[in-house]
């Protein structure tokens, strides 16, 4: 059995192997801090470095890629004048006489359109004189006292055997003249605003029955030839407002 003396120093002697030991792993843990310090500032330093270096030479790459990108640029411009230039070139005396004709023609339409114009606002003006300057007079016995178109056929044309037998001869009359007047309407409110649809209807139909494609200028319907209410007559406008 150990007695106490001898414990005493295995105590001690272990105590201080610790104390050894522990000592030993705080210097290495230090040396190899101090070691990882020197190499994470080394780097850090090289990495800065060429950070600088990365920088630059992205500057330069930036500058060299806007000159590339001017140049081409300014080559392209200069590839489509030199295209420009040759396609007006190719513009041959032909194509240019074709292009005058053309020119003349449009110049030739415009003007033929403007002389119908003309036309038809000259008839529209002494239609509209005529319709402000006259005044309204009271019916008087050359009106037709008709209710119907073919009653109002029937007294101006005399008898039934001056026309050639039809069902329904208002239809083809009514027809015409609602086509004439739908084209000239639009025409002439106008050229004459402020007017009431009826005076704009009355001269719209005077002007129709002057006109060629008219029913009451062809046979049988003027086969005699002496219808003076052609040009201004009471019976005629009664008919027009029995449309």
């Amino acid at each position: 059995m150990l007695n106490t003396k001898t414990v005493n120093s295995y105590k001690t002697a272990a105590s201080k192997a610790r104390k050894a030991a522990a000592e030993s792993q705080r210097k290495a843990r230090e040396e190899r801090d101090k070691e990882d310090r020197f190499w994470r500032e080394a780097e850090g330093t090289k990495s800065r470095a060429a950070k600088k270096r990365e920088e630059e030479a992205e500057r330069r790459a930036e500058a060299a890629a806007k000159k590339a990108e001017a140049r081409r640029l300014a080559d392209q411009e200069a590839r489509e004048l030199a295209r420009s230039l040759q396609r007006n070139k190719k513009v041959t005396e032909a194509e240019l006489r074709r292009r005058r004709e053309e020119e003349q023609a449009a110049v030739l339409r415009r003007a033929e359109e403007e002389k119908r114009r003309q036309g038809r606002r000259v008839t529209a003006e002494e239609e509209y004189e005529r319709i402000v300057l006259v005044r309204n007079t009271n019916r008087d016995g050359s009106v037709i006292d008709a209710r119907s178109v073919e009653e109002a056929l029937y007294h101006m044309m005399g008898s039934p055997q001056n026309l050639t037998p039809e069902r329904h001869p208002e239809r083809s009359i009514k027809a015409s003249f609602k086509a004439f007047e739908k084209n000239e309407l639009p025409v002439l409110k106008e050229e004459k605003p402020g007017l009431t649809l009826t005076q704009y209807k009355d001269m719209i139909w005077k002007v129709w029955k002057k006109c060629g494609d008219s029913p009451l200028n062809k046979t049988p319907w003027n086969c005699r030839g002496d219808l003076p209410y052609m040009e201004d007559d009471k019976q005629s406008m009664q008919l027009r407002k029995l449309f």
